[in-house]
């Protein structure tokens, strides 16, 4: 088994649906409104985002999470 990190995304719900409709495999293109992916490694950390932004701009906010392998980060 292949050594993975946990990764934490602040989803909006447009952003969510998007993701839904890929059967969860996969992270859409970005929104005009998000020029940048965003995930981060702190779970507080993501909910603390989905909070400010996410609620602020849409009026929800969520904290999605997923696995990224391990060899894959390091190179970063």
């Amino acid at each position: 088994m292949k050594e993975t990190v946990t990764l934490y995304r602040p989803t909006g719900p447009k952003e969510l649906e998007l993701v839904k409709q890929s059967d969860y495999t996969k992270w859409p293109s970005r929104l005009p409104e998000q020029p940048i992916f965003y995930p981060v490694t702190n779970e507080q950390y993501a909910q603390e985002i989905a909070t400010k932004w996410n609620i602020r701009d849409s009026g929800v906010g969520y904290v999605t999470r997923f696995e990224v392998k391990k060899v894959f980060m390091d190179k970063l």
